[in-house]
C-alpha cells in the first residue's frame, strides 16, 4: 500500500469524500484520472482518454474554493517584474483569511533562472498557493530548467514574460510529478493590459 496515493474503479458516477492520500488515481469508463485537493483548490484532471467496459464516466473540475488573484495585485508584480526585465524574479502568492498575500523571497537571479533562497520549510513558502516568476521580454512559457524545479509540488505556476511588449501570462497547475495548462482566468483577476499565454 502506497501511503501517499490511492488507487480507485469509478464504479459510480459519484466521487466518495476525498482520502487522506495525496492524490488518487481513478479509472473510469473515459480514461485515467488524478484527484487531488488542497485547501484553497481542488481538481481532478484527465490523464488519458480511453474506453474501459463495466466502469462509469467521470468529469474532470477545477474548483478555486477562496476568490481570484486581484488584478491589483498581478499589476503590481508586472511593475515589480518590469524595474529590470534581464533578471528573473520571483513571487510565492496565498490567501489568508480569503485575503491574497504576495511575498518576495530572498533569491538568487540571472537573465535564465531565479532560485529562492529561502527554506523550504519558510511559512511563506509552505502557504503559497501560487508561485510566479518573470521570464522578461522573453515568451511566459516553462523552460527545461522550471519543469525540473516545479516537480514534486502541488501549486499553480505561473510565468510572467514579454514585458517588454504586451505583458503575457502563461498558468499551469502541478500535483507532484503531472503539469496541466489551465487558462490564467482561472486563478487571476488580469488587468486588462495582461494577455494569456495560454
Amino acid at each position: 500500500m502506497n501511503p501517499f496515493i490511492g488507487y480507485h474503479l469509478a464504479t459510480s458516477n459519484n466521487f466518495p469524500p476525498y482520502s487522506q492520500k495525496l492524490q488518487e488515481y481513478w479509472l473510469a469508463a473515459n480514461g485515467l484520472f488524478l484527484r487531488s485537493h488542497r485547501r484553497e483548490l481542488e481538481i481532478c484532471l484527465q490523464l488519458t482518454q480511453t474506453q474501459v467496459a463495466g466502469l462509469q464516466p467521470l468529469e474532470p473540475y477545477f474548483r478555486l474554493k477562496v476568490p481570484k488573484v486581484p488584478s491589483q495585485a498581478i499589476a503590481e508584480i508586472i511593475n515589480a517584474a518590469s524595474i529590470n526585465p534581464q533578471q528573473e524574479i520571483l513571487f510565492y502568492l496565498g490567501v489568508t483569511n480569503n485575503q491574497w498575500w504576495c511575498h518576495t523571497p530572498l533569491q538568487t537571479a540571472s537573465s535564465t533562472h531565479v532560485l529562492s533562497l529561502e527554506s523550504a520549510l519558510n511559512k511563506n513558502y509552505t502557504d503559497s498557493l501560487v508561485e510566479m516568476h518573470s521570464h522578461g521580454t522573453l515568451a511566459a512559457y516553462p523552460s527545461s530548467a522550471d519543469n525540473q524545479e516545479e516537480k514534486g509540488k502541488f501549486r499553480v505556476f505561473a510565468i510572467i514574460g514579454t514585458l517588454n511588449t504586451i505583458p503575457t501570462i502563461y498558468t499551469r497547475i502541478g500535483i507532484y510529478n503531472h503539469f496541466f495548462d489551465i487558462n490564467p482566468n482561472q486563478i487571476f483577476e488580469l488587468p486588462p493590459q495582461v494577455k494569456c499565454s495560454n
